[in-house]
Protein backbone atom coordinates (compact mmCIF):
# COMPACT_ATOMS: atom_id res chain seq x y z
CA UNK A 1 0.00 0.00 0.00
CA UNK A 2 1.40 3.20 -1.10
CA UNK A 3 -0.22 5.80 0.88
CA UNK A 4 -1.89 5.74 4.29
CA UNK A 5 -4.73 7.73 5.81
CA UNK A 6 -4.49 8.92 9.44
CA UNK A 7 -7.54 9.65 11.69
CA UNK A 8 -6.69 11.18 15.38
CA UNK A 9 -3.28 8.88 14.78
CA UNK A 10 -4.75 6.09 13.73
CA UNK A 11 -4.02 4.15 10.55
CA UNK A 12 -7.29 3.35 8.83
CA UNK A 13 -8.87 1.53 6.04
CA UNK A 14 -11.17 4.12 4.81
CA UNK A 15 -10.51 5.02 0.83
CA UNK A 16 -8.90 8.59 1.26
CA UNK A 17 -11.47 10.14 -1.73
CA UNK A 18 -14.20 9.91 1.63
CA UNK A 19 -12.11 11.89 3.83
CA UNK A 20 -10.09 14.03 1.06
CA UNK A 21 -12.89 14.57 -1.82
CA UNK A 22 -10.71 15.77 -4.87
CA UNK A 23 -10.55 19.29 -4.94
CA UNK A 24 -10.60 20.21 -8.39
CA UNK A 25 -9.80 23.22 -10.24
CA UNK A 26 -12.18 25.36 -8.66
CA UNK A 27 -11.93 24.45 -5.20
CA UNK A 28 -7.87 25.31 -5.56
CA UNK A 29 -9.03 28.31 -6.81
CA UNK A 30 -11.26 29.46 -3.71
CA UNK A 31 -9.04 28.34 -1.32
CA UNK A 32 -5.23 29.32 -2.49
CA UNK A 33 -5.59 31.96 -0.01
CA UNK A 34 -5.93 29.66 2.81
CA UNK A 35 -2.72 27.61 1.82
CA UNK A 36 0.21 26.76 4.23
CA UNK A 37 2.68 27.51 1.35
CA UNK A 38 5.28 29.49 1.32
CA UNK A 39 4.18 32.83 -0.18
CA UNK A 40 7.39 32.71 -2.87
CA UNK A 41 5.79 29.90 -3.92
CA UNK A 42 2.45 31.65 -5.04
CA UNK A 43 4.54 34.54 -6.67
CA UNK A 44 4.59 34.70 -10.11
CA UNK A 45 8.47 36.26 -11.36
CA UNK A 46 7.85 39.56 -13.49
CA UNK A 47 9.16 38.22 -16.74
CA UNK A 48 6.88 35.39 -16.47
CA UNK A 49 4.02 38.24 -16.26
CA UNK A 50 5.12 40.06 -18.46
CA UNK A 51 5.74 37.08 -21.52
CA UNK A 52 2.07 36.21 -20.58
CA UNK A 53 0.59 39.48 -22.21
CA UNK A 54 1.55 39.22 -25.60
CA UNK A 55 0.08 36.67 -28.48
CA UNK A 56 3.04 36.68 -30.26
CA UNK A 57 4.69 33.66 -29.90
CA UNK A 58 8.19 34.36 -28.41
CA UNK A 59 11.51 33.51 -30.75
CA UNK A 60 14.70 32.48 -29.00
CA UNK A 61 15.67 36.52 -30.31
CA UNK A 62 13.13 37.80 -28.21
CA UNK A 63 12.35 35.73 -25.14
CA UNK A 64 13.40 36.45 -21.92
CA UNK A 65 16.62 34.95 -20.95
CA UNK A 66 14.54 33.24 -17.67
CA UNK A 67 12.16 31.24 -19.66
CA UNK A 68 14.66 30.31 -22.19
CA UNK A 69 16.84 29.05 -19.17
CA UNK A 70 13.79 26.72 -18.50
CA UNK A 71 12.92 25.66 -21.86
CA UNK A 72 16.92 24.72 -21.85
CA UNK A 73 16.46 22.79 -18.66
CA UNK A 74 13.34 20.68 -19.68
CA UNK A 75 15.07 19.88 -23.31
CA UNK A 76 18.83 18.41 -21.24
CA UNK A 77 16.34 16.51 -18.74
CA UNK A 78 14.28 14.74 -21.43
CA UNK A 79 16.65 12.04 -21.19
CA UNK A 80 16.20 11.22 -17.90
CA UNK A 81 12.33 11.27 -17.54
CA UNK A 82 12.34 7.44 -17.45
CA UNK A 83 14.15 7.99 -14.01
CA UNK A 84 12.15 10.22 -12.37
CA UNK A 85 9.12 8.19 -12.78
CA UNK A 86 11.44 5.71 -10.91
CA UNK A 87 11.72 8.28 -7.81
CA UNK A 88 10.34 7.24 -4.59
CA UNK A 89 9.46 9.50 -1.70
CA UNK A 90 12.69 8.22 -0.36
CA UNK A 91 14.70 10.03 -2.64
CA UNK A 92 13.46 13.33 -1.99
CA UNK A 93 12.22 13.54 1.59
CA UNK A 94 13.22 15.58 4.59
CA UNK A 95 14.66 13.80 7.79
CA UNK A 96 14.61 13.98 10.68
CA UNK A 97 11.31 15.51 10.69
CA UNK A 98 10.73 18.75 12.97
CA UNK A 99 7.59 17.86 15.24
CA UNK A 100 5.73 18.78 17.98
CA UNK A 101 3.61 17.95 20.72
CA UNK A 102 -0.04 18.32 20.36
CA UNK A 103 -0.32 20.46 23.88
CA UNK A 104 2.65 22.63 22.33
CA UNK A 105 2.10 26.41 22.89
CA UNK A 106 1.03 28.43 19.60
CA UNK A 107 3.72 30.77 19.96
CA UNK A 108 6.46 28.14 20.55
CA UNK A 109 5.14 26.52 17.72
CA UNK A 110 5.90 29.56 15.46
CA UNK A 111 9.74 30.05 17.34
CA UNK A 112 10.17 26.57 15.93
CA UNK A 113 9.10 27.40 12.44
CA UNK A 114 11.47 30.21 12.61
CA UNK A 115 14.39 28.77 14.22
CA UNK A 116 14.26 25.90 11.59
CA UNK A 117 13.03 27.99 8.68
CA UNK A 118 10.12 25.82 7.65
CA UNK A 119 6.44 26.40 7.40
CA UNK A 120 5.01 23.17 8.17
CA UNK A 121 5.39 21.55 11.94
CA UNK A 122 4.44 18.14 11.76
CA UNK A 123 1.94 17.32 15.20
CA UNK A 124 2.99 13.55 16.48
CA UNK A 125 3.20 11.46 19.63
CA UNK A 126 5.52 9.14 20.22
CA UNK A 127 7.00 9.09 16.28
CA UNK A 128 3.37 8.85 15.35
CA UNK A 129 1.96 11.08 13.31
CA UNK A 130 -1.28 13.28 14.11
CA UNK A 131 -1.56 15.95 12.04
CA UNK A 132 0.07 19.32 10.43
CA UNK A 133 0.11 22.68 11.24
CA UNK A 134 1.24 25.17 8.70
CA UNK A 135 2.68 28.91 9.57
CA UNK A 136 -0.77 30.53 7.88
CA UNK A 137 -2.67 28.17 10.75
CA UNK A 138 -0.39 30.08 13.12
CA UNK A 139 -0.85 33.68 11.55
CA UNK A 140 -4.15 33.16 11.64
CA UNK A 141 -4.38 31.79 15.67
CA UNK A 142 -1.75 35.14 16.77
CA UNK A 143 2.01 34.50 16.50
CA UNK A 144 1.54 34.85 20.47
CA UNK A 145 -1.17 33.16 21.28
CA UNK A 146 -0.70 30.89 24.86
CA UNK A 147 -2.77 28.77 23.46
CA UNK A 148 -2.06 24.97 22.46
CA UNK A 149 -2.54 23.54 18.99
CA UNK A 150 -4.66 20.86 19.22
CA UNK A 151 -7.60 23.02 17.66
CA UNK A 152 -5.07 24.49 14.55
CA UNK A 153 -4.77 21.14 13.15
CA UNK A 154 -7.09 18.57 11.81
CA UNK A 155 -6.83 14.66 13.10
CA UNK A 156 -7.09 13.54 9.44
CA UNK A 157 -4.11 13.15 7.67
CA UNK A 158 -2.60 11.20 4.04
CA UNK A 159 0.94 9.88 4.81
CA UNK A 160 3.38 7.94 2.32
CA UNK A 161 5.65 5.22 2.94
CA UNK A 162 9.45 5.33 1.64
CA UNK A 163 8.59 3.52 -1.17
CA UNK A 164 5.70 5.51 -2.92
CA UNK A 165 6.60 7.17 -5.96
CA UNK A 166 7.11 10.95 -6.08
CA UNK A 167 4.29 10.95 -9.21
CA UNK A 168 1.89 9.34 -6.90
CA UNK A 169 3.04 11.78 -3.91
CA UNK A 170 2.64 14.65 -6.45
CA UNK A 171 -0.58 13.74 -7.46
CA UNK A 172 -2.20 13.50 -4.14
CA UNK A 173 -0.60 17.46 -4.01
CA UNK A 174 -2.87 18.55 -6.88
CA UNK A 175 -6.15 16.19 -6.10
CA UNK A 176 -6.41 16.87 -2.32
CA UNK A 177 -4.87 20.56 -2.36
CA UNK A 178 -2.07 19.56 0.29
CA UNK A 179 1.49 21.26 0.76
CA UNK A 180 2.80 18.52 3.38
CA UNK A 181 2.80 15.16 3.56
CA UNK A 182 4.50 12.66 6.14
CA UNK A 183 6.55 9.49 5.11
CA UNK A 184 5.91 6.73 7.64
CA UNK A 185 7.55 3.35 8.22
CA UNK A 186 5.32 0.20 8.48
CA UNK A 187 5.41 0.40 12.57
CA UNK A 188 3.64 4.19 11.82
CA UNK A 189 6.89 5.93 12.86
CA UNK A 190 7.25 9.23 10.90
CA UNK A 191 10.88 8.94 8.95
CA UNK A 192 10.26 11.62 7.05
CA UNK A 193 8.43 14.40 5.06
CA UNK A 194 7.53 16.14 1.67
CA UNK A 195 6.58 19.24 1.10
CA UNK A 196 6.06 21.46 -2.14
CA UNK A 197 9.22 23.21 -2.25
CA UNK A 198 10.84 19.56 -2.02
CA UNK A 199 8.51 18.89 -5.61
CA UNK A 200 9.28 22.17 -7.12
CA UNK A 201 13.21 21.53 -6.06
CA UNK A 202 12.82 18.06 -8.21
CA UNK A 203 11.17 19.92 -11.21
CA UNK A 204 13.67 22.09 -11.61
CA UNK A 205 16.91 19.80 -10.91
CA UNK A 206 16.66 19.02 -14.63
CA UNK A 207 20.39 17.35 -15.71
CA UNK A 208 21.56 16.92 -12.27
CA UNK A 209 18.93 14.07 -10.89
CA UNK A 210 21.89 11.70 -10.15
CA UNK A 211 21.80 14.27 -7.01
CA UNK A 212 18.93 12.20 -6.01
CA UNK A 213 19.96 9.07 -6.35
Amino acid sequence: MALYIYDHGYRIQTPKEALFPPSGVSATQQTKATQSSAKKEHQTPEEDRILLQGNKPATQQNRHPVSQAYINTAAKSAGTLEDRRKLTAAHIMVSPVITVAPYTLVQSAWQRMQDHEINHLLVADGGKPLGLVSNHDILEAGVSSVESIENLYSGKLIAATPETLVREVASSFIEHNINAMPIVDRSDNVVGIICRYDLLRLLVSGPHLERWV
